[in-house]
């Protein structure tokens, strides 16, 4: 009876190896897609809509850069005029008159760093916005460029290079520039309409 029950086994075990080695083939063939990704960031930063807004964004800058610059020299002056008033009439001014004359002083530096935090926040604010604009741009349009692309081409996955851990090197499997020739071309046609 074990010489039945062996045999029984063995040719159990042949029959699951065969399966599991024609079964291979079958899963092989199978897994033999098309895979491609996309970098976002290659795409963020070679959206014309990205340079058109940085490009803005860089004259808005110099302009509040500017302004900042002005207001600074101004209040430099006054403040220097203020601080020799101060010391050429010291002796000739009361405790009251001196200390007005310091606390001018301090209001006039406290205002100047107060117009220098508004235009830092007021770049980093505009930054923020134009790169949200993009951003949200790029989630409406990227998706549908991406399908279209995968389904002329053949492709059964697209990923996002952000969140793959390994990408071999070569170029088949980076749709970036193809998904970023077709953005730039929509923008161009949606900025000419």
């Amino acid at each position: 009876m074990t010489k039945k029950k062996n045999r029984s086994i063995i040719l159990l075990l042949f029959c699951l190896c065969l399966v599991i080695g024609l079964g291979g083939e079958g899963a092989k063939a199978a897994l033999d897609v098309k895979i491609g990704y996309v970098d976002y960031t290659r795409l963020f930063f070679g959206y014309e809509k990205t340079q058109e807004l940085e490009a803005r964004l860089n004259i808005e800058n110099e302009v509040d850069q500017e302004m900042l610059s002005e207001r600074r020299e101004m209040t430099e002056k006054e403040i220097n005029k203020l601080t020799e008033e101060l010391e050429t009439q010291a002796l000739m001014l009361s405790e009251s008159a001196k200390e007005e004359k310091q606390a001018e002083i301090e209001r006039r530096i406290e205002e100047l760093d107060e117009f220098s935090i508004y235009i830092e926040r007021r770049m980093t604010d505009r930054e923020a916005e134009y790169t949200d604009e993009v951003m949200q741009d790029l989630a409406l349009r990227v998706p549908s460029i991406i399908e279209s692309i995968a389904e002329k081409e053949g492709y059964r996955f697209v990923f996002d290079r952000r969140f793959i851990f390994y990408v071999t090197p070569e170029e088949e499997f980076d749709l970036t520039d193809k998904v970023l020739a077709q953005l730039n071309e929509e923008y161009k046609s949606q900025i000419n309409q």
